[in-house]
């Protein structure tokens, strides 16, 4: 369970609650949809096939400043290399 708790931490995510059921453990989190790239198999690894996940929208939350400029920054790059590859 630490480890899992770990990962998802290190995917910026927000725990809402975390309950100890009779069979299993169950962590409710809010996650950006950019930080679930390959969740499914990193989560496998991590329980050694034993956990499993939903994922359902809740809202929209701005982009911290730092991944906003790191994001610009990106699509300006991109734009110039399509520019120069004209």
């Amino acid at each position: 369970m630490g480890d899992i708790m770990g990962d998802l931490q290190v995917r910026r995510s927000i725990i809402m609650a975390w309950t100890l059921m009779v069979h299993y453990q169950k962590i409710n989190t809010r996650i950006p949809l950019a930080e679930m790239y390959q969740y499914s198999s990193t989560l496998r690894s991590l329980s050694q096939g034993k956990a499993k996940f939903t994922r359902k929208l809740a809202d929209y939350v701005p982009v911290p400043p730092d991944i906003q400029q790191r994001l610009i920054a990106e699509h300006t790059g991109e734009k110039k290399m399509k520019i120069i590859d004209i």
